[in-house]
């Protein structure tokens, strides 16, 4: 059995073709070529740009596939190039929506903004090709990725965190608290719900699925973790929204609508329920949460980021500690005046009497009947 994989060097594509050869499938892997990794390596490589039709046409020629796996490039144009291709095509998107109300989780049929032009090419790309799973052309299922986390990861969040440990700082700035809570998956786990998927055709035809790890740390959580899993503690320096310039990488990758635009980035809840994938396919996170960004960690202690690379550009962060430490004094002198303003104050009490002794019955007069 022959599976072509769509990309299949990023941060899941090592561990989905290790499934696949695990399960019998000789793997062909379509990519730009622009990057390599040495297991993936000793697979049949195609080299094409998966954003446009006719180079993918051009390599893969009159080729059939029983299953192929579409991570990366234009699934719109990708479903028209792969009809007569296989019979069987897993999909691998993105999530974004409007803002869930309550902070509830969004489930796969929550509404979005289309008025924003790029969320409005995500749900024509979906429309598209489940149309091709409508009309016989394909067994189709499209799963969708939150921000993964893990090795290869391109612009790693995590990255500011880790750098920062190693440079020597023991401080993190963090806006609204870093009580942010946002949905991802490590990259096995994602890898996990692919190959769910390959192993259950039927089941999963014509579906749906948002993929997602079961525990979802705040933005604060993940750095003391991370740093954890560095023997180090920080300490995490909180500024207002409007005022935390230094934490804005937080909001990196987070929010699709607020890419490009100036000022800070949103900090609601970004929630995803994965309830369906792990109803219908038995999906679990193969790796916990501390195993998962102690191996991040790991990488990426042993692979750091070129300092001033393209790499970090595109976390954008700028390291600028100097600066950090001058926004940090300025916090400091804000809570000095802060605390020199008179105030009645508010003391904070149980709502419920605790009493240390047996209280004296009600009078006959005062009691019921």
């Amino acid at each position: 059995m022959e599976a072509l994989i769509i990309g299949g060097t990023g941060p899941t594509g090592p561990f989905i073709i290790q499934g696949l050869v695990d399960r019998g499938y000789t793997p062909v892997v379509l990519h730009r070529g622009s990057h390599e990794v040495d297991f993936v390596a000793q697979f049949e490589h195609v080299h094409a740009d998966p954003h446009f039709a006719d180079p993918v046409r051009d390599a893969i020629g009159g080729r059939r596939f029983d299953l192929v796996i579409a991570a990366y490039g234009r699934l719109r144009v990708l479903v028209d190039v792969l009809a007569g291709h296989t019979g069987r095509l897993i999909t691998i998107g993105g999530t974004v929506y409007k803002r869930q109300q309550w902070s509830a989780p969004a489930g796969e049929s929550a509404a979005r903004e289309t008025s924003h032009k790029l969320v409005a090419r995500v749900q024509q790309t979906e429309d598209a090709i489940f149309a091709k799973h409508e009309d016989g052309t394909f067994n189709l299922t499209h799963l969708r990725y939150p921000n993964l986390y893990g090795p290869r990861q391109l612009a790693p969040r995590e990255w500011s965190v880790v750098r920062r440990i190693l440079d020597g700082r023991r401080t993190v700035p963090v806006i609204d608290g870093g009580l942010t809570l946002e949905s991802r998956a490590y990259v096995e786990n994602a890898a996990h719900a692919v190959l769910l998927a390959v192993d259950q055709p039927a089941i999963s035809a014509g579906q749906t699925y948002h993929v997602a790890d079961l525990v979802t740390p705040t933005d604060a959580e993940r750095a003391v973790a991370i740093a954890a899993a560095m023997g180090a503690e920080i300490e995490l320096v909180n500024y207002p929204r409007n005022a935390g310039l230094p934490g804005y990488f937080w909001g990196g990758g987070r929010n699709l609508e607020y890419m490009g635009q100036a000022g800070p980035p949103p900090t609601h809840h970004k929630l995803l329920d994965s309830q369906r994938i792990r109803t219908d396919l038995g999906f679990a996170d193969l790796v916990p949460f501390e195993e998962a960004i102690r191996r991040t960690v790991e990488y990426y202690v042993a692979n750091p980021l070129e300092y001033g690379g393209e790499e970090e550009a595109r976390i954008g962060d700028p390291f600028d500690y100097q600066a950090e430490d001058a926004f940090a004094q300025a916090l400091a002198d804000f809570v000095r005046r802060c605390h020199s303003i008179p105030f009645a104050g508010v003391t904070l009490r149980h709502s419920y009497d605790h009493p240390k002794t047996a209280t004296q019955a009600a009078s006959a007069s005062g009691s019921a009947s």
